[in-house]
């Protein structure tokens, strides 16, 4: 009897902890590096979640058969150019909260802590990862 106890305090303890770790993941990630896309690349090879990947005005073409060579289906990928976007922070903020990304990559001028704070929030309610490249 003690032993089920203890077993049922550890699955809990468990859950409790991989809650934890969800709560914790910061979905966001903001990078002053416009050449580096090294962690994007790393997050969306190890993806397993099938929603969209969306690039909001992005400086030049995303590499389509990169991705692909990268297991990443050409399907999941949609691409807003920049000459189409008025207004990439409001659309960014839109997006994140429709929950039908799995992953969402801009290019804004700046970002501050508040703006940061706030995408976080709309990033871990719908279990978005959001890349945010800024110009230094």
């Amino acid at each position: 009897m003690l032993f089920n106890y203890m077993q049922a305090k550890n699955r809990s303890n468990s859950t409790n902890n991989e809650l934890t770790q969800l709560n914790n993941k910061n979905y966001l990630n903001v990078s002053y590096n416009l050449d580096n896309y090294h962690q994007l690349l790393t997050h969306m090879n190890n993806d397993h979640d099938q929603r969209w990947i969306l690039f909001i005005a992005p400086p030049g073409k995303p590499n389509f058969t990169f991705l692909q060579q990268s297991g990443i289906h050409k399907s999941r990928i949609l691409t807003l150019d920049a000459n189409k976007v008025k207004d990439s922070l409001t659309l960014l903020k839109s997006t994140l909260q429709s929950n039908n990304y799995s992953t969402v990559i801009t290019w804004l001028s700046e970002i501050d802590k508040t703006l940061q704070g706030e995408l976080q929030g709309y990033c871990r309610a719908n279990k978005t990862n959001c890349f945010v490249y800024c110009k230094q």
